[in-house]
C-alpha cells in the first residue's frame, strides 16, 4: 500500500505544514507589532506563542500522517509515525538531548 498514496495524502500533510508557518509567522508579526505600541510582558507572551506554534507544527505533522497512514491500512508506517511521535513527547518531556 505504501507505494501507491492517494494525492490527497500529500495534500493534508502539506496543508497542515503550510497552516502551521504563516499561523507562526502572523503570530509572531503580531507579537513583534504590539511591542512597538504596548511596554511589558504581553508582547513578549505573543512571540512566545508564535515560537510553540512554530514547534508544535511538526508534531501536529506526524499526528496527522499518522492518523492518514492507519486510515489507509498502511500499518507499517503507521507504526513507524507513531514510534516517532513517542520519541517526539518524550524528548519534549524529559528534555533528552538537553546539557
Amino acid at each position: 500500500m505504501s507505494e501507491v498514496r492517494e494525492p490527497g495524502f500529500d495534500r493534508i500533510v502539506a496543508l497542515v505544514l503550510r497552516t502551521g508557518a504563516f499561523s507562526c509567522f502572523f503570530v509572531m508579526l503580531a507579537g513583534l507589532i504590539t511591542g512597538l505600541f504596548v511596554h511589558g510582558r504581553i508582547p513578549l507572551g505573543i512571540e512566545r506563542a508564535g515560537v510553540l506554534l512554530m514547534l508544535a507544527t511538526p508534531v501536529v505533522r506526524v499526528i496527522v500522517a499518522c492518523f492518514l497512514f492507519f486510515r489507509e491500512k498502511d500499518m507499517k508506517y503507521g507504526w513507524i509515525s507513531l514510534g516517532v511521535l513517542v520519541i517526539l513527547m518524550l524528548g519534549s518531556m524529559f528534555g533528552i538531548g538537553e546539557h
